[in-house]
């Protein structure tokens, strides 16, 4: 009997050794994160400028665009600006091309304003500004005098599109 209950102990503490010899741990981190102010725009490469079937109508055109924003909480600012190049020679003339704005979020150019060379207003984002996650819309409605002292022929003028965030 008394081997027994010897043998019993001793078999239960060799199921239970193991137990008393294992070992887990566990640690823990703080993930940390800087998030900064970020833009970018997605835009085709062609826009076409057409006329209406009447005699000497203005050409139209619009350009779409998509574009994501976040501008700093405190004190940040974005915006959307383009510049056109010159026309080819005898070409239409840069300063007869204005645009007008639409965006989802951001303040759109308030009226037509005469494109240049250099940047003019599209969108503007004032501090804390967020587009949707997926982007939001916008567009540039062009508008381009039709003059009679343009010779006829196929032109192309670049107009590129910056967005900016701080």
């Amino acid at each position: 009997m008394k081997r027994r209950l010897m043998f019993a102990v001793g078999i239960a503490a060799l199921t239970t050794v193991p137990a008393a010899f294992a070992a887990t741990d566990t640690g823990t981190t703080d993930l940390t994160v800087t998030i900064g102010p970020e833009a970018s725009m997605s835009i085709p490469t062609t826009t076409a400028l057409t006329s209406a079937a009447t005699n000497f109508a203005n050409f139209t055109g619009t350009t779409s665009f998509t574009y994501k924003i976040r501008t700093t909480t405190s004190g940040g600012t974005g915006s959307i600006v383009v510049s056109v190049a010159n026309f080819q020679a005898n070409g239409p003339a840069v300063a007869d091309l204005s645009y007008t704005c639409t965006a989802a979020s951001g303040t759109a150019c308030a009226s037509s304003t005469t494109a240049s060379n250099s940047n003019t207003g599209v969108v503007t984002f004032g501090a804390d500004a967020h587009s949707a996650d997926t982007g939001d819309s916008g567009s540039t409605a062009w508008v381009l005098v039709d003059k009679p002292s343009v010779k006829t022929g196929n032109y192309d003028a670049v107009a590129t599109y910056t967005i900016s965030a701080t």
